[in-house]
């Protein structure tokens, strides 16, 4: 009797260090047979979810070290002025897009630009598939840069 309740408490001790295994290990291992949708994705929701204020929304396109970083920065902000903060970031947006993309070992870097009227900003995004979905793991240094010509000049002749 007593060998059986301790070789129960081995197997039950087994069983509980497989599935912490399993739950620490599940963003980190490939998926297979999923269909994520384009890596791109991931950018056009977290540009729509910042337009919303949809903190949460946002958050959860985020994976890892940088979701964590993000949380901080929310928890000392306050949920109301998180939300403010993502609206401003697409204030006065005059176009954003993917400008390239290079497919890695395990993630798809994306380079994307923000275009306002005065100044334009890129950056890389990596993102990686998790749990189903494309998620932003790591966020490239933003680079603002003024454009030559600022954007809505008219070119050409004018009458």
């Amino acid at each position: 009797m007593r060998v059986s309740r301790s070789l129960g408490a081995t197997a039950l001790t087994v069983v509980v260090l497989a599935a912490g295994l399993v739950v620490a290990l599940r963003d980190r291992l490939p998926e297979r047979g999923t269909d994520a949708g384009d890596p791109s994705d991931v950018f056009w929701e977290m540009v729509d979810a910042s337009r919303e204020g949809a903190a949460d929304t946002w958050l959860d396109l985020f994976a890892g070290e940088v979701r964590k970083q993000l949380e901080t920065v929310r928890d000392e902000m306050g949920e109301a002025a998180f939300e403010q903060y993502l609206r401003s970031r697409i204030t006065g947006l005059k176009g954003v897009a993917v400008t390239g993309r290079e497919d890695l070992a395990d993630v798809v870097r994306l380079d994307v630009e923000y275009v306002r009227e005065a100044s334009y900003e890129t950056q890389s995004l990596d993102v990686r598939r998790t749990r189903g979905r494309w998620r932003i793991v790591a966020l490239g240094p933003t680079h603002e840069r003024e454009p030559p010509v600022p954007y809505g000049t008219p070119v050409g002749p004018t009458e």
